[in-house]
């Protein structure tokens, strides 16, 4: 059976004094390093994730430009082909004005031309119908 005596109690304290010792020596600075190393981590981990909601932001942000940017050119493009268009109406109407003035004026030319020479035939018609009736009373 075990025994309480003197030594017991000696070894007791003994046991007390290695615990604080340790404690203050060995135990307490671990502590204060691993709580120093939890609180570092911890302020890293809110870093990231506040780089992770800065990034995500920024590009929703981007999104948003490139999708404004398209509906701008495609704006743009669906203006741009309608003046095109507008342009391309107003140059085939004018050529065709022009044509139809050059067809005009060529009409009107070769109704001139019909009428100057059919007025030199019927002058020379008379002329040519006596030499006609001429030439075949004389044979």
């Amino acid at each position: 059976m075990i025994d309480l005596n003197a030594t017991f109690f000696v070894q007791f304290v003994n046991f007390l004094l290695i615990l604080i010792l340790l404690n203050v020596i060995l135990i307490g600075p671990i502590r204060r390093v691993l709580k120093k190393r939890a609180e570092h981590v911890a302020s890293q981990m809110e870093g990231i994730e506040s780089f992770a909601v800065s990034a995500d932001a920024k590009l929703r942000d981007y999104e948003q430009a490139l999708d404004a940017a398209r509906q701008a050119a495609t704006a743009e493009r669906t203006a741009m082909k309608a003046e095109g268009q507008a342009q391309e109406k107003t140059l085939l109407d004018a050529a065709g004005a022009e044509a139809a003035g050059t067809v005009q004026a060529a009409r009107a030319d070769i109704a001139a031309q019909t009428a100057a020479a059919q007025k030199a035939l019927k002058s020379s018609v008379s002329g040519l119908a006596s030499k006609a009736v001429a030439k075949v009373l004389a044979a």
